[in-house]
């Protein structure tokens, strides 16, 4: 099924129209480009007038009186000699169309030549048909309407000269026959260049489209800065440069979140484009400066800075960061945090420099807001402390622990909570709540996962076989899981036993777990497939996108990156633009699309315009415990339930 926005329009219909608005193609291009595809065909027709004219001197000069024999024979040669000069110097990457137009021209008039020798020599009524031919010749390698009107014309009224000179009646005849001729050469012209023409149109558009596509997969479409991929493209190019001394820094925002709670997402995302110009002039021009996502930067300074300067850096740009914003008439006051770390000094990879920024950042908040902070080697120490998270994950009793949450997600077009997606949690007598991505990312790191995705599974399964048949479970994947052949043979022995039904199950992967080990990580897919299960791509358009390898997975959905949803309220944002070629890829592919994030109702009413048919986001419901989970199910079984009946 093709999902339509609001107005009735097929997708592609409003994403062509789209194009039509935003791309211009120069005449120019057309003309290269319309050049390009008509080379190989004049090029290929020289091939037969060439062989036809070596061939059709022998008779010639065997058939033909000596006169008339060296008259005709010399125009054949000559023309064999001409057209072979000039295939040669036509090049199919360098001829350009009056090039194109030229040879054209001068083969069709050296035929037209041969053809009035032949009549002249031997006249006969019958013969005028050969113009009629050269007629139709002319309407498929002239590549301009000039060159086939011109060769058309000056063949019917050669034709109708020779006609007229020969009778009444013959003139009679031809001049039908020539017209149609000429008629139809010329429809028939206009019919090929017109689909000619159009596949060139399409084919330079599209090129256009990726060109803008591939430079948009660098830069932040709201911001205009370089993007998270392009970003750590630029680090590790600047690390792997001989004696490279790289300062990378993580500017993170004190206060944006209830600025977007109070006003809302359009005056968050104007405050994020004015920070973003706030940091790029507090900078010199040469240092890299990039939107990693949400309201967070980053700086990258392949020079060595002395701690005083690279501390003057951090407070030009807080200072410039605390000073008022106003944003459609709001005065809005917030500031941001920097944390820096240096390579060589602290690390070796772009990753380890990252994230000991990123733990400079971490002090910098929890000191005071809005500080500078330099990672240091007693923030090294600090790190290795996290250790405890690691050690009291192997001592805890995971079966009691570990909880799940489960967020509802919602289908458009039936107005029903389609399934939940189950969210891990772990409540330690120890530590208290702890972030799920540490202790995801610990349990990795101790090989602990497999164990942890298997009791998390099971419960998952447990909630879900408390809901109506029709409510599915998403539940996510580790990728750990997906290369291990053994944690992928106790999801599905756990599948198999709990007696769920398999369709029920969504396996979700991100784009970047497949990465590691391709073939292993599809095997594992495939296997859940078998099954019956389904899976999902999640936070798909997050920077490592690629058609070069979904066709490759058993999917079943694409989960689109929450940063899409924000720009959903202006219609010619960049992000409703990807998301409606998101919508429609998911239509020809025959998979569902689902937009996360979703927090407004216009966000909302823009997402269904973009023909999205699942979403999720705090619109429909928050993370909820199992008990509430089933409750909720329960409640929407009764009211569908009590509609029918009614």
């Amino acid at each position: 099924m093709t999902l339509l926005p609001h107005d009735g329009r097929p997708i592609a219909a409003a994403i062509l129209e789209s194009d039509a608005e935003t791309v211009e193609l120069a005449p120019e291009a057309i003309r290269d480009a319309t050049a390009r595809t008509f080379a190989p065909i004049i090029r290929g027709f020289l091939v037969p007038v060439l062989i036809f004219y070596v061939l059709i001197g022998i008779p010639h000069v065997v058939l033909r009186e000596p006169a008339d024999a060296a008259l005709l024979f010399s125009l054949s040669a000559s023309t064999a000699v001409a057209t072979f000069l000039l295939r040669r110097s036509l090049r199919l990457n360098d001829a350009s169309f009056l090039r194109l137009e030229l040879v054209g021209s001068a083969v069709l008039m050296m035929i037209y030549v041969n053809t009035c020798a032949v009549l002249y020599v031997d006249f006969h009524p019958a013969n005028l048909i050969y113009l009629l031919l050269l007629m139709m010749l002319a309407s498929t390698v002239g590549i301009s309407m000039r060159v086939v009107a011109g060769v058309s014309g000056i063949t019917l009224a050669t034709m109708l000269v020779l006609a007229f000179v020969h009778g009444r009646e013959t003139f009679f005849y031809y001049s039908f026959v020539g017209l149609a001729g000429a008629f139809s050469a010329i429809g028939l012209a206009i019919l090929m260049r017109g689909a000619i023409l159009k596949a060139v149109r399409s084919r330079l558009l599209a090129e256009s489209l990726r060109e803008r596509a591939e430079r948009q997969a660098d830069f932040d479409a709201l911001s205009g800065l370089p993007n998270r991929r392009s970003y750590f493209a630029n680090l590790e190019q600047m690390m792997a440069a001989p004696g490279a001394s790289v300062h990378v820094g993580i500017i993170d925002l004190d206060g944006f979140k209830p600025v977007n709670d109070l006003y809302g997402h359009a005056v968050g995302d104007d405050l994020l484009v004015e920070v973003a110009a706030r940091i790029r002039n507090a900078c010199p021009p040469a240092y890299l400066v990039a939107r990693m996502g949400g309201d967070e930067f980053a700086l990258a300074i392949d020079r060595t800075l002395s701690p005083d300067t690279l501390t003057h850096l951090g407070a030009a740009i807080c200072e410039a960061l605390r000073r008022p914003f106003t944003i459609s008439g709001i005065s809005i006051a917030i500031s941001g945090s920097i944390g820096f770390a240096h390579f060589p000094s602290n690390g070796t990879t772009a990753r380890e420099i990252y994230e000991r920024a990123d733990h400079a950042l971490y002090c910098a908040k929890r000191a005071t807001r809005g500080d500078v902070m330099i990672f240091t080697d007693r923030h090294e120490a600090e790190m290795n402390d996290y250790g405890l998270i690691e050690q009291t994950l192997r001592n805890a009793d995971l079966m009691k622990e570990l909880y799940l949450d489960f967020q509802p997600q919602f289908d458009i077009l039936t107005e029903r909570t389609s399934g939940f997606e189950a969210l891990a949690r772990w409540a330690s007598p120890t530590l208290g709540t702890v972030n799920p991505g540490l202790f995801i990312a610990a349990a990795e790191r101790t090989g602990m996962i497999e164990r942890i995705t298997g009791i998390l599974l099971q419960k998952a399964i447990a909630a879900a076989l408390t809901w109506p048949p029709k409510v599915s479970l998403s539940f996510n994947l580790s990728p750990m899981d997906l290369v291990s052949p053994r944690s992928i043979a106790n999801v599905t022995r756990i599948v198999r036993e709990s007696g769920i039904a398999p369709e029920r199950l969504t396996f979700e992967i991100t784009e970047t777990m497949v990465m590691s080990d391709f073939e292993c990580a599809r095997g594992s897919l495939v296997a859940l497939a078998d099954m019956g299960c389904r899976i999902a791509l999640d936070d798909f358009g997050s920077g490592y996108s690629s058609f070069a390898y979904i066709h490759r997975f058993p999917l079943h959905r694409l989960k689109t990156d929450r940063c899409f949803v924000t720009q959903l309220a202006d219609e010619s944002a960049s992000g409703f633009g990807i998301l409606l070629a998101i919508a429609e890829l998911c239509a020809n592919l025959g998979l569902e699309c689902l937009a996360e994030g979703v927090e407004t109702e216009e966000e909302m009413r823009s997402v269904r315009q973009a023909g999205v048919r699942f979403v999720q986001g705090y619109l429909y419901g928050r993370p909820m415990n199992a008990a509430a989970a089933a409750a909720h199910a329960a409640a929407q079984h009764d009211r569908n339930a009590l509609s029918a009946t009614g």
